[in-house]
């Protein structure tokens, strides 16, 4: 009998070795599935992208070139993901960046991705007032939760503080509706006009 994972979802990040998969590589990925609000499986790798990481992306990430040396290659590493992540919908924050190395690096390897997509970037400005919509300016402003000895722009990290954004948000929609919300109607929200999201709940509430 086929595992049912309907009530399953994978929240991904990426480090990168540059902005865009035409000439960049990944060199970091980290994905958790979540059943219930709980982390139930958990994949984190180190990638060599087969290039010099940039000084400026090790000043970001602290990722060296040294650290990625003797790990497998993205595409060695891609099926590994592919399976992981199955026909769950994935969340990213800032789930445009994600999904484009993902697609590509994918594509790479002969597979495609056809998985839905949240950007919990997209739902905060929509419901949440920041002073901006970074990840790392979202868990100050919101007081996340976070790990002793978390490091911002590393993969798993970052989605760890994402699952946090992701919890807030959906318990702050489930104040204004009375329930809690289903993907659909999240994704929804996600490309609704912020003026209109006030009209949007009173209609569910």
């Amino acid at each position: 009998m086929a595992k049912d994972n309907s009530n399953e979802y994978v929240i991904l990040d990426f480090e990168t070795t540059g902005l865009s998969p035409t000439y960049a590589r990944v060199i970091e990925v980290a994905a958790v599935i979540v059943k219930d609000n709980q982390v139930i499986d958990t994949l984190s790798q180190l990638m060599h992208p087969g290039c010099f990481i940039p000084s400026f992306i090790t000043g970001i990430t602290g990722i060296t070139n040294a650290m990625v040396k003797g790990k497998p290659s993205p595409e060695n590493f891609m099926p590994t993901l592919h399976q992981f992540i199955g026909s769950r919908p994935i969340l990213a924050h800032s789930a445009s960046f994600d999904k484009k190395f993902l697609l590509s690096e994918m594509d790479n390897i002969g597979k495609t991705i056809e998985n839905s997509f949240l950007c919990t970037l997209k739902l905060a400005r929509r419901l949440i007032s920041a002073p901006n919509y970074k990840l790392t300016t979202l868990r100050s402003h919101l007081n996340l939760k976070i790990s002793k000895g978390h490091q911002a722009h590393r993969a798993l990290d970052d989605v760890m503080v994402t699952l946090q954004l992701w919890l807030y948000i959906k318990n702050h929609i489930s104040k204004l509706i009375d329930s809690e919300p289903d993907f659909d109607f999240l994704a929804k929200i996600e490309n609704y006009p912020k003026n209109k999201i006030k009209k949007l709940f009173e209609q569910f509430a």
